[in-house]
């Protein structure tokens, strides 16, 4: 239940907070990481909430968001943990694929759910490494407010962020567990969580 509800609360904190204008730009050009955030705030929106988007339009541009903003391959690693040393490479090539499609149809659809939520940063962590933790809260219309720490990785010119954390619940996390799951309740083959991601995305795309 709390995983869900983390779920749920992560996918419209996205629509509050990252999604971007019709380009898709990154807001790599930012002076800090808290900076990065507000300005996806402050073009977030526009394109993934209003009854006229359809579901394909709203996959596609929450697909360029991902690969805009997110380092989606170091995530599904992540996310894969200890199994991903013992996947093929096809396997691995094919995870990472089906890994964004995941991404995809599990939260883009959710943005229809948006109520006008607002958020303000509220802080941001050095990390080390070039790691950084920009810390943001989100208020909802009931009055009821969460927490949300993002991490994030500066390359120089750019930022990607590699997780989200809300109210303390990592997402990177709370996949790693699930598909954990699947995989150990098939002999420990990646091929079993593989196979798991295909029908459940297409499942998605079907629905």
């Amino acid at each position: 239940m709390i995983a869900r509800r983390a779920l749920l609360i992560g996918a419209t904190a996205l629509s509050a907070v990252a999604l971007t204008g019709p380009l898709v730009r990154s807001a790599s050009a930012a002076a800090d990481p808290a900076e990065f955030i507000r300005q996806l705030g402050d073009e977030a929106l526009a394109q993934l909430v209003g009854s006229d988007i359809t579901k394909a339009e709203r996959a596609e541009r929450f697909r360029k968001l991902l690969v805009a903003n997110f380092d989606v391959p170091a995530i599904g690693k992540t996310v894969l943990g200890r199994y991903w040393k013992t996947a093929t490479p096809e396997e691995q090539q094919d995870y990472q694929k089906l890994f964004e499609d995941f991404l995809v149809g599990n939260y883009a659809q959710r943005f229809g759910q948006y109520a006008g939520e607002k958020f303000t940063t509220a802080g941001v962590r050095d990390e080390g490494e070039g790691l950084h933790t920009v810390m943001t809260l989100i208020a909802r219309p009931n009055g009821q407010t969460a927490r949300l720490d993002w991490l994030m990785r500066d390359d120089g010119d750019s930022y990607k962020i590699l997780d989200l954390k809300i109210e303390g619940i990592s997402m990177s996390e709370t996949h790693r567990s699930e598909f954990a799951s699947v995989i150990q309740n098939n002999g420990g083959k990646v091929a079993s969580l593989i196979d798991a991601l295909r029908k459940k995305t297409a499942q998605m795309n079907a629905g």
